[in-house]
């Protein structure tokens, strides 16, 4: 089995660029000097330890039509789990979070542009009595991506330059059914593009060019996510810091090329939670999520922020595009409240 050094080289390769190949595994096995069983082994080792939660593509959602917003609200403690029991139904619902603020439940969506992302806030809304869901709709993106080291227990994702003119796709069905096939876990094994194709009566051929041809483009990446805190980063933050609009674009590209900052947005404001730069930080201890966040703030030139860490996650999964259930579930709750 491989030492921690080689285990490292892997987790940070299929974290950044996963080859897009018919042996993907045997083109791992060339870049780090191993062989192609040995790094099939390290994978599905990493997977029954629950420490590798999936290898898919993550998709541009703008490009695809699909309108998306991060969602708050003030929610009663003893109403929490019923609260969430009903949002946690929506298909699209992917992260949702007790944090430690008054404005306690925090969730993100994301609808096709057609369906009307705030008819689904209103539907929940309805559905869960909450007094209201604020929409904080991301303005600019600095940073997108995370990759961990696997030794320094450390988010270590460098600032990319990120494309910002991409062309709408023209959606057919056959490129919706490769967009729903790529979003699922590939697996471990050394044609693991030909068997997902075959699974879902496709070719590996059209699999493997639509990837090669949209990563970077309608497929922002391709790559292996770790479950960060089985890995031992248990300190995470979602930092907001209140930054007026006119630097924001200085601000947000500073605090993008800290490494332990894996995502960094401009959103939306309202007067009762005035931040308009976010930032995701993580760290290995609590102490440690202050001190770098303090670091920043001195960068920053700030001293309006607040580090809101999670209590309880209700919800995380990867946002899947042109589900059915959704279409499924909108008829099935709209009625409840007609």
């Amino acid at each position: 089995m491989f030492n921690a050094e080689k285990q490292n080289d892997l987790a940070k390769a299929i974290q950044s660029n996963f080859p897009i190949d018919p042996r993907p595994y045997a083109v791992l096995a060339k870049q780090i000097g191993s062989d192609e069983e040995e790094i099939i082994a390290q994978i599905k080792e990493w997977k029954d330890q629950c420490l590798l939660r999936e290898v898919s593509a993550v998709m541009e959602g703008s490009v695809l039509g699909y309108d998306s917003a991060l969602v708050c609200a003030r929610i009663p403690k003893e109403s929490l789990d019923r609260v969430t029991d009903i949002i946690s139904e929506h298909p699209t619902v992917t992260h949702m979070y007790e944090r430690r603020h008054h404005f306690n439940l925090w969730f993100t969506i994301a609808t096709p542009g057609d369906m009307i992302l705030e008819k689904h806030i209103e539907l929940l809304q309805n559905l869960t009595g909450a007094e209201r869901f604020y929409l904080l709709r991301r303005t600019l993106t600095f940073k997108i991506g995370i990759t961990f080291d696997l030794i320094s227990k450390k988010n270590s994702t460098k600032k990319v330059k990120l494309n910002h003119s991409i062309p709408p796709i023209k959606i057919n069905q056959e490129n919706m059914r490769i967009i729903r096939v790529i979003q699922k876990d590939l697996p471990i094994m050394s044609r693991p593009f030909k068997t997902l194709a075959e699974e879902n009566d496709l070719y590996e051929r059209d699999v493997i060019q639509f990837l090669k041809e949209n990563v970077g483009k309608t497929v922002r990446r391709y790559v292996a996510t770790f479950r960060h805190r089985n890995l031992g980063v248990k300190a995470n933050g979602m930092v907001v810091w209140n930054i007026s609009k006119d630097e924001l674009e200085e601000k947000g590209q500073y605090l993008a090329h800290f490494p332990e900052v894996s995502h960094c947005y401009a959103r939306t404001s309202f007067p009762d939670f005035p931040y308009s730069l976010y930032s995701m930080v993580h760290a290995s201890t609590r102490e440690e999520l202050g001190d770098i966040t303090r670091t920043i703030a001195s960068g920053l030139d700030c001293d309006n922020y607040l580090i809101m860490e999670s209590t309880k996650e209700f919800k995380k999964c990867r946002l899947r595009y042109f589900l059915p259930e959704l279409e499924i579930w909108w008829e099935n709750h709209v009625k409840l409240i007609a």
